[in-house]
């Protein structure tokens, strides 16, 4: 089979300064199920060294060529104009293209399919008429700013809500400007509810939801809890997550104060911030009299995920599948998170993961495992179990390049 991948960032193992690896193992997961013969077009807007390309060139037996992106974006950042993108009909990176000669040496190839990563590259798709083509979004945008307007802390904030409305407006408008109702091209997601709001702006499209892919795992990683339990809060102390951090984390400190918690979470439980910007919280759960431990950066993160048994996740504003959550699951730990923090991944609350709405419910589900954990062992189990069998990697890239038709789900 002959792919020609047309993206914004060069697929990488791991992310790397953007979403980079879902293509990359989309890709690896065609690889172990078929013969391919790949040829990767990328902006690399991920800034991959010459090194790194030939690195990834040889992992992914490919052939990556660069596309120089338009030099009057470059300057516009390098004259630290970028303010001016308010101003535009589409978002910045929707002026990327190609050139007729690109084109033609593309089509010449004769590929199965010509497969662009990226929401903001989708117009490009109509330069391949004739050809069966994929648009791996992979999340709605126009969704994100969507859901980020409905936000209390962003309605309150003049420039917060401008930023927003501006975000929607523009992604909104290309996205109607950019599909293409054709037969031989269809939108893929891996959120369900990112493909459902994309399909409803745009009824005439194929559309479709796959779940995340897994990237990597311990295979041989046996679940079983340890006293005390490890908790882990994965990911950086952002926009994603810090109003839902900061309601759950104040509500742990209070509760951690009073003698019956304090008995049960500061002898039970050690917690580990991964991530950056976790300062202030550090030290003020340590005055309270939990055990924390901080830690910015590591180089193995699936090594570092498995020395735990917990994962929260406060999430309260997203699109699509979170990455980290379904490692953390993978790799069998028991998953405590929002609705956004859960969504499009194969675990059920409370069988194989625990979803909150209230910091409360989440001290509430804590001190239970702290003083049941081998019912949460079976739990977390369970959700490992069926993450690796609906999140792999091969059925999914089966499903997407039309090697099992039965296995797509059609919004």
């Amino acid at each position: 089979m002959r792919i020609v991948l047309i993206s914004l960032c060069t697929p990488t193992l791991y992310n790397v300064r953007a979403a980079s690896a879902l293509p990359y193992h989309l890709l690896k997961g065609l690889q172990e199920i078929e013969s391919v013969e790949a040829v990767i077009y990328s902006f690399n807007i991920n800034e991959l060294s010459s090194a790194d390309l030939t690195v990834v060139e040889k992992e992914l037996n490919a052939k990556i060529h660069i596309i120089k992106p338009p030099s009057w974006i470059k300057w516009m950042f390098r004259l630290k104009l970028s303010f001016l993108r308010i101003f535009m009909r589409y978002p910045i990176c929707a002026y990327y293209g190609i050139h007729e000669g690109l084109v033609q040496d593309i089509s010449g190839l004769k590929p199965d399919c010509v497969w662009i990563y990226g929401e903001e590259l989708a117009h490009i798709a109509k330069k391949f008429g004739g050809l069966h083509r994929i648009v791996t979004m992979p999340d709605c945008e126009s969704l994100y700013f969507y859901r980020l307007l409905s936000k209390p802390w962003v309605r309150n904030s003049f420039l917060e809500k401008v930023r927003a409305l501006c975000g929607f407006t523009q992604y909104n408008r290309y996205e109607k400007a950019s599909s293409v109702t054709d037969n031989n091209l269809t939108y893929h997601f891996v959120g369900k509810e990112d493909a459902s709001f994309y399909k409803e702006n745009n009824p005439f499209s194929q559309v479709i939801f796959l779940p995340h892919p897994l990237y990597e795992y311990n295979e041989t990683r046996k679940v079983g809890f340890h006293h005390p339990l490890r908790v882990l809060f994965a990911g950086r102390y952002d926009l994603y997550c810090k109003h839902g951090a900061d309601s759950l984390l104040q509500e742990l400190e209070i509760q951690s104060r009073t003698e019956e918690c304090n008995d049960t979470l500061c002898k039970g439980i050690e917690v580990t911030f991964l991530g950056k910007g976790w300062e202030n919280w550090v030290s003020k759960l340590r005055k309270v009299g939990l055990r924390v431990q901080h830690i910015n950066f590591v180089d193995d993160y699936i090594s570092e995920i498995c020395n735990h048994d917990i994962q929260v996740n406060t999430i309260d504003v997203g699109t699509g599948t979170k990455g980290k959550v379904l490692d953390a699951i993978a790799n069998g730990l028991l998953e405590i998170g929002t609705k956004y923090s859960l969504e499009n991944i194969d675990v059920s609350s409370p069988e194989s993961c625990f979803l909150y709405s209230k910091p409360q419910e989440f001290i509430f589900i804590l001190k239970d495992i702290v003083n049941r954990p081998s019912l949460y062992e079976e739990k977390a189990k369970l959700g490992m179990a069926q993450v690796r069998v609906t999140h792999d990697r091969c059925r999914i890239a089966r499903a997407l390049f039309k090697k099992g038709e039965s296995s797509r789900n059609e919004e």
